[in-house]
């Protein structure tokens, strides 16, 4: 494996040592992302109330320019706005490698799942429904799980 030169990389920077100034921006920016994801889920709240059969109903009748919009808006959207910048921080905190690469490919799986169970609706069968259902549950408390994760070793992880 790769490591940096003694004194020179960045593999003894940890998010619970850094100063303030850095800690709240990543509080300010992981709180903003926060939002942002509250926002994607009353706008699917909206549209399908979160039900099966309304995703099913929703998207068994797309055609695929439509997927093909809605892809090239959610995909980006999901893996670079909302996952990414978590991602990033959470692999500068306490927790150990194991966790660390848990979080550094599970959040992409589930878009890929979501995206492709909404491909499948329409041109499979509605029961994907269901596993577009599980994969944006997935997603939501992956990022639940990364935002509690990340601001617990920002503010009240004891430094070593």
């Amino acid at each position: 494996t790769y490591t940096f030169k003694e004194g020179g990389g960045m593999e003894n920077f940890r998010l619970s040592r850094a100063p303030i100034s850095i800690k709240s921006l990543m509080t300010s920016l992981l709180s903003v992302i926060g939002l942002t994801y509250i926002l994607l889920l009353l706008h699917v709240w909206h549209d399908t109330e979160m039900k099966a059969s309304l995703i099913a109903q929703a998207y068994s009748t797309m055609e695929s320019i439509e997927l093909t919009n809605i892809t090239h808006t959610y995909l980006p959207y999901y893996a670079l706005y909302l996952f990414a910048i978590p991602v990033v921080l959470f692999m500068f905190t306490s927790y150990s490698e194991k966790v660390k690469r848990i979080f550094a490919v599970l959040p992409f799986i589930f878009c890929v799942i979501d995206i492709g169970s909404m491909w499948s609706i329409p041109y499979l069968n509605k029961g994907f429904s269901l596993a577009l259902w599980l994969a944006g549950t997935c997603l939501a408390s992956t990022f639940l799980t990364l935002y509690i994760l990340n601001i617990y070793d920002i503010w009240f992880r004891k430094q070593k």
